[in-house]
């Protein structure tokens, strides 16, 4: 049995897969833009109480970002908090001081407050220092893994 297509048919396919493909990626574009800029949120707590102690802004590094988050997700999936066991593993050279910061908490705001409210993590924090950092951040049964990476060059 041979199954043929009228070129009608034929014609309205592609424009079907076009349609389907552009729905598809329009809702992964608002679903994207539904979820909360984690990073970002710390990254501007970071510099907001960074500036209410008049101490510069960090800037924010992809290559710290990575490191941070690949902290993060180990922590997510350990269930517990822990730092990095080699600092400067993934941080290219010509730093010469590296931090780093970890939290859990029921949000980023919350992590962020705990992290302020310790005198080490707060000192990291304000640093003067410091110029740059990387954020990463996993959610997780609810729970916030929170790493911040600090480095100065």
């Amino acid at each position: 049995m041979r199954i043929t297509a009228s070129p009608r048919q034929l014609s309205q396919t592609p424009r079907r897969a076009v349609v389907a493909a552009t729905m598809v990626a329009l809702v992964s574009l608002v679903l994207a833009a539904c979820q909360p800029d984690n990073g970002g949120t710390n990254y501007t707590a970071i510099n907001s109480l960074r500036a209410s102690v008049a101490v510069p802004e960090l800037a924010r590094t992809g290559e710290l970002d990575v490191k941070a988050q690949a902290q993060a997700d180990r922590m997510a999936k350990r269930g517990a908090i822990y730092h990095s066991t080699n600092m400067a593993a993934g941080v290219s050279p010509g730093w010469s001081l590296i931090g780093e910061n970890v939290a859990s908490a029921g949000s980023v705001e919350a992590a962020e407050a705990a992290l302020e409210a310790s005198p080490p993590h707060y000192e990291n924090l304000t640093n003067p220092a410091f110029n740059q950092v990387g954020i990463g951040v996993t959610v997780k049964n609810g729970v916030y893994y929170v790493v911040q990476v600090f480095v100065s060059r």
